[in-house]
């Protein structure tokens, strides 16, 4: 072979083996994941609540977060209890509220003596198969008796699946 040929054919051959490096490092690059990315994941369909064990039926799809508690006592389920978070995604996290419907409950013998609705904020911060992370708006001082929140305050949680 003659010098211009072996130029071309070394040429080619480190064409080829840049080629083949640069696909196997784009394989192998990942990229960090996005709030959005758990939507590729399929997550467990009920979370534990380790700070109230409310047990949570949870669904997501690209720009949202559903949760209904699913494990209500049988007083509440009778009187029609409930609570539904709804979140839209924002950023990287999911920002809402949590649509509650609750017997309230007065004094040592726990009587019902009304049901409210009420709506609180809830910030979904991160997740993620084994995990849920966010805080939500809590009641500090509340009146039974006309449903009213005097004062609210917010504190973190922390899901995990039901196993």
């Amino acid at each position: 072979m003659n010098q211009c040929r072996k130029i071309q054919v070394a040429m080619l051959a480190c064409g080829i083996a840049i080629f083949g490096w640069a696909c196997s490092s784009a394989g192998a690059r990942k990229d960090p994941p996005r709030a959005s990315a758990v939507q590729a994941e399929k997550l467990p369909d009920i979370w534990r609540s380790l700070t109230t064990g409310k047990e949570y039926f949870v669904r997501t799809d690209k720009t949202h977060f559903y949760a209904q508690w699913v494990n209500l006592p049988p007083a509440a389920a009778q009187h029609g209890a409930y609570i539904h978070s709804t979140c839209k995604l924002v950023g990287s996290k999911w920002a809402g509220t949590s649509e509650i419907y609750m017997p309230c409950v007065v004094g040592e013998g726990k009587k019902i003596t009304n049901t409210c609705h009420l709506t609180l904020k809830i910030e979904i911060d991160s997740i993620s198969k084994d995990q849920i992370t966010g805080r939500g708006q809590t009641l500090k001082k509340f009146d039974c008796g006309a449903c009213k929140v005097n004062e609210a305050g917010w504190a973190d949680f922390e899901w995990v699946p039901v196993s």
